[in-house]
């Protein structure tokens, strides 16, 4: 899934556990979209820069083996029911990027020390190329890319952000009351 989509899909169903559940009322929606694309912040830029040989573009980021030390920590620390929606979107990543057919990631180092190998993605233009290609060759992305922006259009009529101060309201504190 694309970043966008991944902060749309998330977006929506925190919209829908509120209004519908009242469920997470104090949510910040700005640490909700950067706890959504988190993975993919992590790794591209690893990927990029630093693994450059690695070819791939699913590293750290989208192991289990960090989300569920993260998972760990906040139970840990007590910080898991007020850290419970940030977490769900943080690996929520991982089911929208269908890791189950990434194992090679998904369960490193259990399955050996290399990442899932897919193409070179070492620098900005080649990360680039990756994003089109899989835009040309998954026609099931594109689908929920559409459903996403669909998604967002929903939002955005269910929370009247065409109204400035609710725009802002969501810009400068994350939240619309």
């Amino acid at each position: 899934m694309l970043p966008t989509g991944h902060i749309e899909f998330t977006w929506a169903a925190l919209n829908l556990l509120q209004r519908g559940a009242g469920l997470f009322e104090d949510t910040d929606y700005r640490l909700m979209a950067l706890c959504a694309v988190l993975p993919d912040a992590i790794d591209k830029p690893l990927a990029t820069f630093v693994m450059t040989d690695s070819e791939a573009a699913l590293l750290f980021g989208h192991t289990a083996l960090l989300h569920g030390g993260v998972w760990l920590a906040a139970a840990a620390t007590g910080q898991l029911r007020r850290t419970l929606p940030y977490l769900l979107a943080f690996s929520g990543h991982l089911l929208a990027d269908r890791m189950w057919s990434f194992s090679q990631t998904l369960l490193w180092p259990l399955r050996g020390r290399r990442f899932h190998h897919w193409k070179h993605v070492g620098s900005p233009a080649a990360i680039l190329d990756a994003y089109l290609k899989i835009i040309r060759d998954e026609p099931l992305l594109v689908t929920f890319e559409v459903i996403g922006a669909g998604l967002l259009g929903w939002f955005v009529a269910d929370r009247r952000l065409w109204e400035p101060e609710r725009l802002a309201g969501l810009v400068r504190f994350g939240r619309f009351e």
